[in-house]
């Protein structure tokens, strides 16, 4: 089921950038090539804030769309959580091939950027999250709350249709004419996903809290892809693991689980049994450091862990934050800390967030 999951990986942008091929895991067959997908998510990062859905190349039955859609839409898979990290990723590139970063982000603001009418650069970039330090490491607290999950009673329904809720922001770079643009891109998201990919899946931009542009998409069954069929997720702490891993590489460091925990999360709701012991795998991750207690951008209370890894191209801190009562997955952040390299950004600072709002299996797809 194709929720906000990417394929492909920061070093795939590099090597295509770079005019190589590049090969990466499928979301049914590890290692196969992938030279296709990895350029259509190029193709997305570099287009224009708004556009909205992934679009890959395998023809669709007839999707019916809504809103701004007015064409059948191919099998689609949409924007996920690895966006800024590819997204830094294609802009380290281009600026190390020499592309001139003539309109970048200016520090800690976007006034002036296509897109944004001129307004307040301090409304339009996230302020930095506050953690209050606790006492612990962050394997402590994690496995402690994994425990106190697999107690409780599951939440997340039984019907056929997979619910997803979610709200995001990243920073968005795109090349036009070797010059190097950058502004944000404020999301709001619904999915309605089942067994057999079909769907509804409905997107909104947002500026300055205002929808600035929304779509509404029918799919027939088969018309979105999954990284992990529904239910499919194991409890087994092995099978769990190489589950995870199908997409996300260990070669690409430990930030790579993080990512994969959070692939999971936007793309179906995950029993009790499965969410405390995606909880030990993420208790597990080398180099893990416990942020503190936290409120996330949805003023809901957490707790942060934390990975920093340059393997975007670029210093980076991922933060997951997560529900201290049921283990729930909250939030994830993505922060430069030291250098922002040829991109004009303030660091430390935040260029992407993910809150995961509901989930949860309903008896019926919405018409």
């Amino acid at each position: 089921m194709a929720r906000d999951t990417f394929d492909g990986d920061a070093h795939d942008v590099c090597r295509l950038l770079n005019g190589h091929q590049t090969h990466t895991a499928s979301t049914t067959t590890a290692d196969a090539a992938l030279d296709a997908r990895a350029q259509a998510d190029l193709q997305h990062i570099l287009s224009p804030p708004g556009a909205g859905f992934t679009v890959r190349a395998r023809a669709a039955s007839g999707s019916r769309a809504r809103g701004h859609a007015t064409t059948p839409r191919p099998a689609l898979t949409r924007l996920a959580s690895r966006r800024t990290v590819l997204g830094l990723a294609a802009a380290a590139c281009v600026a190390a091939a020499g592309i001139t970063a003539a309109d970048v982000l200016a520090p800690r603001g976007l006034a002036g950027l296509v897109g944004f009418d001129g307004a307040s650069a301090e409304a339009l970039v996230p302020s930095l999250l506050q953690f209050t330090p606790l006492p612990g490491t962050a394997a402590e607290h994690l496995d402690e709350i994994a425990a106190r999950t697999a107690a409780l009673p599951d939440d997340v329904g039984s019907g056929p249709v997979a619910y997803t809720e979610q709200r995001s922001w990243s920073l968005h770079t795109s090349v036009e004419g070797g010059r190097v643009t950058s502004g944000n891109v404020e999301q709001y998201r619904q999915s309605w996903t089942d067994a057999e990919g079909a769907g509804r899946w409905v997107r909104e931009d947002v500026r300055q809290g205002r929808t600035v542009d929304r779509e509404e998409i029918d799919l027939a069954p088969g018309e979105s892809s999954y990284m992990w069929p529904q239910r499919s997720l194991s409890a087994d702490p092995t099978v769990l693991a190489g589950q995870l891993e199908q997409g996300h590489p260990v070669a690409n460091g430990p930030a790579e689980r993080l990512v994969a925990i959070t692939d999971a999360v936007q793309e179906q709701p995950l029993s009790l049994a499965v969410r405390a012991q995606m909880l030990t795998y993420l208790a597990q991750t080398p180099g893990l450091r416990l942020e503190g207690a936290v409120q996330d951008r949805a003023g809901r209370d957490g707790i942060g862990v934390s990975v920093d890894s340059d393997y975007s191209g670029l210093p980076t801190r991922y933060t997951v934050i997560v529900d201290p009562r049921d283990g729930r997955i909250l939030a994830f952040e993505q922060m430069l800390t030291t250098t922002a390299g040829k991109l004009n950004v303030q660091v430390p600072g935040v260029v992407d967030y993910q809150l995961y709002l509901a989930a949860r299996y309903e008896p019926t797809m919405p018409r």
